[in-house]
């Protein structure tokens, strides 16, 4: 957007708090290109790599669970993991790679679906691993154990040829004004197993990002302790603002225009947000984006584009 200054520098601005010379979206600026490994994760229609069996309900929002292979502990003893050859984890990733310039661009893994939710996917729903969690607790220890094992050899055999600006792990934690669970459920659960991930990150010198939908905000000291980097909450249920000002220096904020807007609001409203997020990221710390990663109304994707356009730039 100006000349002599690439998205990649503008982004690490941003990032870093040393005020970018406009607000960085992804979606229209290209300064975050993400790719992906070859486990599949979900499906549109069909049976993911870990048994999970998918359909499409809602064409704007992609497929929902309606098979679970772990329907008593006795699978849970006869389950195995998904396979990992190495060719089917690591070629979309270097194909992925090859068509980024990465002097203009940072490039982002996408670690695919988190911990919890890749447990309750496979045993049936949240209410039934919150149920084994408390009658069968080293059961759901040992599942949550294998899905973060997984995720460490898929980054170790991606690592061993291919580098990145950014890890991206997601894991839905929040309702729409509170958690869903206890916090002290989340430390006993996810918080270590988490911070595995996110020190294998660190250690291999990428940026730690994390997507979780709801109201988070209170988990939030502490994942900035475990060493995240970038959080993607949603600016309607966190109060961005005050998260801002508290962590300035420390964490970086992406998202801000919210899907709900995306999906039923008015051009005004879409332009509404943009705005605000334009102001809250003047200093830094904000990376614009829609709020998750669904399907939207082409005209709202443009009324997006066309404020951020108009008013992004904060230095000429």
């Amino acid at each position: 957007m100006l000349p002599g200054i690439s998205p990649k520098d503008n982004i690490l601005s941003a990032i870093e708090w040393r005020e970018p010379w406009w607000l960085p979206c992804p979606m229209f600026d290209g300064s975050v290109k993400i790719v992906e490994h070859g486990l599949v994760e979900h499906r549109s229609e069909g049976v993911d790599d870990w048994g999970v069996a998918w359909t499409l309900k809602d064409p704007f929002s992609d497929g929902f669970p309606t098979g679970h292979p772990l329907k008593t502990l006795k699978d849970l003893d006869k389950y195995s993991p998904p396979p990992l050859p190495r060719g089917k984890i690591i070629e979309p990733v270097l194909e992925g790679i090859r068509r980024v310039n990465r002097k203009t661009s940072l490039i982002a893994l996408d670690q695919g679906w988190g911990i919890f939710e890749r447990a309750w996917l496979l045993v049936g729903g949240m209410p039934k691993l919150f149920l084994w969690s408390k009658l069968y607790p080293d059961a759901v220890n040992e599942l949550m154990d294998m899905v973060v094992e997984v995720k460490l050899e898929i980054l170790e055999i991606i690592l061993e040829e291919a580098n990145f600006d950014i890890v991206m792990y997601g894991d839905d934690w929040g309702m729409e004004d509170r958690l869903l669970f206890s916090p002290e459920w989340w430390r006993r659960f996810l918080k270590p197993r988490h911070e595995k991930l996110y020190k294998a990150v660190r250690r291999s010198g990428a940026l730690c990002y994390l997507h979780s939908d709801g109201c988070i905000e209170a988990l939030i000291p502490e994942l900035v302790e475990m060493g995240v980097d970038i959080l993607n909450v949603q600016r309607e249920c966190n109060n961005w603002a005050r998260i801002l000002r508290d962590f300035q220096g420390n964490l970086t904020l992406w998202g801000g225009v919210s899907a709900r807007t995306l999906d039923r609001g008015t051009l005004d409203q879409v332009s509404a947000e943009v705005n605000e997020c334009i102001k809250l990221g003047r200093k830094g710390g904000v990376i614009m984006a829609p709020g998750h990663s669904l399907r939207y109304k082409g005209e709202n994707i443009e009324a997006m584009k066309k404020a951020w356009i108009e008013k992004a730039l904060y230095h000429n």
